[in-house]
């Protein structure tokens, strides 16, 4: 029987019945937003398809979507710039398309910010120059790109801040605790973001939002927009109104997971918001009738399926 797709948080579903299927999805580590999302895709699966999941933390996208897509993951969480990337071998897959891999669901908006401390000069973007910032990022590139687009924003490149190198994304939100790094960005609704506010005082530096600023970003991560957000429960830090990146969260699919599947899991992700904010608040932006969104990589078809039976998709 080939192999479905699911997201799963592995020690919630350890200590249940057993199940007669186990299935994989590649997550960032934990801490970040990816993981606890992973999570909540996993009770619905759990609880309305009575599945059992594995969860393999990686270094993020970079490393699970070529998994992915050779088949040895049946499935990942991805931020639908790096899943675009992947699927066309462009930046970090550079002469590596992963060809073999299929978008289920949109599932929520991923929100980046960057943020300093509450003393720190920086008050815009143009202010980082000269600043100590987390580089490399080898096994999260991802990362390094999104740090690209908005250093873009004002004109500047890593050329013009102080690197400091680090693994991956939390990482440099701990460098940042740590007094490593002058400013960090990070997915707002993430836990390790939520341990930072509560441990330093810090405070938001928003996005320039005018066109040519937002042209700029958008030609370093194509399908990212800037947001202005309020405060909210999900938002770690937030005060006030604060101008983020955004950019689509995606569950993807290996070719060879059954159309049936799918088509069943997704159809059971749409009607399970509830189930999932309970798990995950991250997910309250998660909207059932925009599951379906062209970001440049085939849909799966048994996605394709339920969109096209509920009009998403012609």
């Amino acid at each position: 029987m080939k192999h479905a797709i699911i997201a799963a948080l592995g020690a919630a579903l350890v200590s249940g019945p057993a199940i007669a299927q186990t299935y994989s999805i590649g997550t960032n580590p934990q801490g970040s937003s990816a993981y606890p999302t992973g999570a909540a895709v996993a009770r619905v699966a759990r609880d309305k398809l009575d599945l059992r999941a594995r969860v393999v933390p990686q270094g993020g996208p970079v490393v699970t979507l070529p998994l992915v897509s050779q088949g040895k993951l049946d499935s990942s969480i991805a931020v639908s710039v790096v899943a675009a990337f992947a699927y066309q071998g462009r930046a970090m897959f550079k002469g590596r398309a992963q060809k073999n891999i299929r978008v289920v669901a949109v599932l929520r908006t991923l929100r980046l910010g960057v943020f300093t401390q509450q003393d720190s000069k920086i008050k815009t973007m143009a202010d980082i120059k000269g600043a100590r910032v987390s580089s490399g990022f080898g096994k999260q590139r991802i990362q390094q790109l999104f740090w690209r687009a908005m250093l873009a924003m004002p004109g500047l490149t890593y050329k013009d801040v102080r690197s400091v190198p680090a693994p991956n994304g939390v990482r440099g939100v701990d460098d940042f605790m740590s007094g490593k790094v002058d400013v960090a960005m990070f997915s707002i609704t993430s836990g390790k973001v939520r341990q930072t506010f509560s441990s330093v005082k810090s405070r938001y530096v928003s996005l320039p939002d005018d066109p040519a600023s937002v042209k700029r970003m958008q030609a370093v991560a194509p399908g990212t927009i800037v947001e202005t957000i309020d405060p909210s429960p999900a938002f770690a830090g937030v005060t006030g109104p604060t101008k983020i990146m955004a950019a689509p969260f995606i569950v993807t699919a290996g070719a060879h997971v059954s159309d049936d599947m799918v088509y069943k899991l997704t159809k059971a992700i749409a009607e399970s918001k509830g189930l999932m904010v309970s798990v995950f608040k991250g997910m309250s932006g998660f909207n059932p009738k925009r599951m379906y969104i062209d970001i440049g990589v085939p849909y799966h078809p048994g996605a394709l399926k339920y969109y096209r039976e509920t009009g998403q998709a012609k």
